[in-house]
């Protein structure tokens, strides 16, 4: 009994994250849809006919700085990916975002979240954090941009998987594949 408990319980949870993630890549049942980025710009967070990557980025975080360089190659490669960096939290202004995206050469669009609705909603918890969306809505892809860092202070020489790069190619194969890896990173800011 308690086996099928367990698989009962498993389903909902993963039916949970397929429908929140489709709510906001389809449906538009959030307030936070939309966002300015640190020029002040208004961006739609769930652009139609185009799946997205979501980076959960804080300008303070050493992860999100180090990997700034990791992401913008990832953008660049796959241009058909509609990329979004989200700084959720009152903490950073769009100064300090501005000097982050300049500093470290990022040219896809970097969303102001103050209110913590879109990471909220999406259940982001620590910067860096990559989320994939399909175009149809579906959740791919969840956590790590690679297996670089091992812990928080701890990493390897060099990354041998790249998980966000993966989860691109499987989706541009029309795979269903979907998977997640535990995120590492600073926590995202209540303030």
């Amino acid at each position: 009994m308690p086996k099928l408990f367990f698989w009962v319980l498993l389903s909902g949870l993963l039916s949970f994250q397929t429908i929140t993630t489709h709510l906001i890549a389809s449906t538009g049942k959030i307030t936070g849809e939309k966002l300015k980025d640190y020029k002040g710009k208004t961006h739609t967070i769930r652009p139609k006919g185009k799946a997205v990557v979501y980076l959960f980025l804080s300008p303070e975080c050493p992860l999100c700085k180090n990997y700034a360089p990791v992401v913008q190659a990832i953008q660049s490669k796959y241009p058909e990916i509609q990329f979004y960096g989200i700084v959720s939290g009152k903490t950073f202004t769009r100064e300090m975002v501005g000097e982050y995206a300049k500093d470290y050469k990022i040219s896809f669009p970097i969303l102001m979240d103050p209110d913590k609705q879109v990471a909220d909603y999406l259940r982001a918890t620590v910067t860096p954090e990559a989320l994939l969306i399909g175009e149809n809505g579906r959740e791919y892809y969840r956590g790590l941009i690679d297996d670089w860092v091992t812990g928080l202070g701890t990493k390897r020489a060099k990354a041998s998987k790249r998980y966000l790069e993966l989860a691109i190619e499987n989706l541009l194969s029309g795979s269903d594949l979907t998977y997640s890896t535990r995120p590492i990173g600073c926590l995202i800011s209540n303030y």
